[in-house]
């Protein structure tokens, strides 16, 4: 009887195992972005590809949202919700099973300021050219 028990739980999506677990049929909502039109995005995830996401929304929409660009929110079959990093996702399923943990330089959040931040060259004098 315990094993039985202990077996389910290993298999159960949690948490903990959310990186290395099928996806497909979850709720998902897209919680920050490096795009502003992805931000609020939500639905059920109905197919997986290496870099994407197609999110079926309430309206019967069917959104394509990249995974390394967004931090999704996941509403587990417990009721729970999680968030995770979309560059943690990345990749296939069966491919993402396998691996081990990913390591992440930069957070999200900080990599949207430096694409907001606009770096303009200044010319501060021009010199003449002598030939």
């Amino acid at each position: 009887m315990k094993t039985e028990r202990t077996s389910k739980k290993k298999h159960e999506i949690s948490a903990s195992n959310l990186i290395r677990h099928e996806l497909i049929g979850l709720r998902a909502k897209v919680v920050n972005s490096l795009n502003d039109i992805f931000i609020g995005i939500s639905g059920t995830i109905i197919d997986e590809s290496r870099n994407m996401f197609k999110i079926k929304c309430e309206d019967n929409v069917i959104k394509m949202v990249p995974k390394e660009a967004c931090i999704f929110e996941f509403e587990l079959p417990n009721g729970d919700k999680v968030r995770a990093d979309g560059r943690m996702l990345n990749g296939r399923s069966e491919e993402r099973i396998k691996m081990k943990r990913r390591k992440i330089v930069w957070p999200l959040t900080v990599e949207k300021q430096f694409k907001k931040a606009k770096f303009r060259p200044v010319v501060c004098e021009v010199l003449p050219l002598d030939p």
